[in-house]
């Protein structure tokens, strides 16, 4: 069966539509800084719920940021949170990991005796992780991070790095949406445009 041009077009806007529903999970997303470059941080708790913030930044390769420095911008711009650190590196390679956060005055903190949960486990997409050194980690999918700070965590545009407050075995209930279907969304809104003008 041959569609007709208006048929073909409709589907291709619902098409289009359906490649946004994924990115809809970051609709209520608060966006932090400025910048061309971004990537985010998800904090989730059970008391906390789930927070999602998109940090803007400048990417300079040559001198990467790392998952502190998302927190600390979400720090900066939300006052109501608040966290306390631990430091298991070494000078001049800190590798801060999140021991508490306070929210609406809960403050919930790691549990530091056996067997250690619930605690802030940290999670990653996209970007590098580990240790004792960072490798490249996979996009659109949750790995379990090393550690928050350079040279175990490194950003890049489009990463992703969640703070879940739980027994570290469950993933963050947010999805890493990877920024390639944005860009795909892009490509196939300008094919619609295309087709319409082409066909006016």
């Amino acid at each position: 069966m041959k569609l007709s041009q208006s048929r073909r077009g409709f589907l291709l806007a619902v098409l289009a539509g359906a490649c946004l529903l994924p990115s809809i999970s970051t609709a209520a997303t608060t966006v932090v800084g400025s910048g061309p470059d971004s990537s985010f941080l998800v904090l989730e708790s059970p008391n906390l719920g789930v927070r999602t913030y998109e940090i803007h930044y400048t990417y300079n390769s040559g001198a990467s940021q790392d998952g502190y420095f998302l927190l600390s911008q979400v720090l900066a711009s939300d006052t109501s949170i608040t966290t306390s650190l631990i430091n298991y590196g070494t000078v001049p390679a800190p590798n801060y990991i999140v021991d508490a956060m306070t929210f609406n005055s809960v403050t919930e903190t790691s549990v530091s005796v056996s067997p250690y949960v619930p605690y802030w486990s940290h999670w990653v997409s996209g970007g590098q992780a580990g240790f004792p050194s960072a490798s490249p980690v996979a996009s659109g999918t949750w790995g379990f991070g090393s550690g928050i700070s350079s040279p175990y965590r490194l950003i890049e545009p489009g990463s992703w790095d969640a703070l879940f407050y739980s027994n570290g075995s469950t993933q963050p209930s947010v999805s890493p949406i990877p920024e390639t279907s944005s860009a795909l969304l892009g490509v196939i809104g300008s094919f619609v445009i295309f087709r319409r003008r082409r066909n006016a």
